[in-house]
């Protein structure tokens, strides 16, 4: 619903943005009775593919439709599969991909019946007190809080995608009843080296498969044709014919944060995760503990810590030290890294895996990783350690 010019005034809420980040924050505010105004050019299903953790769904699902539970948010596949040089295990830990339109659907009903109001455009600017936001048109809006879910930076470090649904027989490229994770074999090619690129795919609802050729993090970013090319000849090789148009992947890894008088949630709060690139589960379960604060009659400052507290913080610095360690290595490095780190205790490499994880349980991985690494592994992740580091010393020093 669009408020006629009269009904601006002034709001509890104005939410900038309309991605998962900043619908879920809307719906939840909105759901508790605040006055809430959502900002956003359309409101139509977000396009992307969204992935997360069998139980990260399941938590999604109770936060969002309650204990009573209500339509699928998603579809489970109870078998997650790597695959590296040293052979194929499954994880066990079931894996999900969001259904987009039902958490959409989902989630815009609730802001409806909450009340909340859809005002169509674009935030422009945040002024500095907070309190009020500027639109493309000129029109302004006063709000007690503003959140700030536009999405981050442009980034150095990028995670890059190619994907196809596909129809055809897959055979063992993507077990039955199985998500393909990760695939560190299938795209090498032995006759020249290349960026470290993995195979990633699951079966989708209307029986097609999708794959991905994916670049995990590269600096300067992986090109698309180069994933696009090497998902192709994969493909003509197993005689598989594409479905739809393709899925185009460009997630920024190390974008700033948005500074400024508003809130910043999800990827406009560096909440995307530094080494793996996911953020949906955080995304949806930001609103309630958002909605909850400003409800309490917390100010931005106090919401802000609670966004990106001092324990987030140090967390994600952690996986940022991650991620520059993945820049450095080449195909071989990449293979045998991920051959080490999922054989570590499914505790350890879910800490990895999670940007709500405790600085301590996220070092503690690290260190185990390092420790079960082959010597020459270890040496080129004590390279990448020192190459990370050399630049933050520099500038403590200068």
């Amino acid at each position: 619903m669009t408020p006629p010019p009269s009904s601006r005034g002034r709001w509890d809420v104005v939410v900038a943005g309309a991605g998962p980040a900043g619908l879920a924050v809307a719906a939840a505010c909105a759901v508790r009775g605040l006055r809430v105004a959502l900002v956003a050019p359309h409101l139509r299903p977000w396009h992307q593919t969204y992935c997360l953790w069998a139980d990260e769904l399941d938590a999604a699902t109770t936060a969002l439709a309650g204990p009573a539970g209500g339509p699928a948010l998603g579809a489970r596949y109870p078998a997650t599969v790597v695959r590296t040089s040293t052979g194929q295990r499954d994880l066990g830990r079931g894996y999900a991909r969001l259904h987009n339109d039902v958490v959409h659907g989902l989630l815009l009903d609730q802001f409806a019946t909450g009340g909340g109001v859809t005002v169509p455009g674009t935030v422009t600017g945040v002024q500095d007190d907070g309190r009020q936001v500027t639109l493309a048109d000129g029109t302004t809006l006063t709000a007690g809080l503003v959140v700030d879910a536009r999405g981050g930076g442009p980034g150095s470090a990028q995670q890059r995608a190619w994907g196809e649904r596909v129809t055809g027989d897959v055979g063992d490229l993507v077990p039955p009843g199985s998500a393909l994770f990760m695939d560190w074999v299938t795209l090498r090619e032995a006759a020249v080296p290349q960026p470290p690129v993995f195979l990633y795919g699951m079966a989708l609802d209307d029986g097609t498969t999708l794959l991905e050729a994916t670049s995990l993090a590269a600096r300067p970013p992986v090109p698309l044709p180069h994933l696009r090319d090497r998902l192709h000849r994969l493909m003509a090789e197993a005689g598989l014919r594409t479905a739809e148009e393709p899925e185009k992947v460009a997630i920024p890894l190390d974008a700033a944060v948005r500074r400024g008088a508003g809130v910043p949630v999800g990827a406009a709060a560096g909440l995307v995760h530094p080494a793996t690139g996911y953020s949906v589960a955080t995304s949806l379960r930001t609103g309630a503990a958002v909605a909850d604060a400003v409800l309490a009659g917390a100010d931005a400052d106090a919401v802000r810590a609670l966004v990106r507290s001092a324990r987030r913080r140090a967390t994600l610095g952690l996986f940022a030290l991650g991620r520059e360690v993945l820049l450095g290595l080449d195909e071989e490095q990449t293979d045998t890294f991920f051959s080490t780190f999922f054989t570590l205790p499914p505790s350890a490499w879910n800490a990895y895996l999670d940007t709500g994880s405790s600085p301590a349980d996220v070092a503690a991985t690290m260190w185990r990783v390092a420790r079960a690494l082959p010597p020459a592994g270890r040496r080129s992740l004590a390279t990448g350690v020192a190459r990370a580091v050399r630049p933050r010393s520099r500038a403590v020093t200068a």
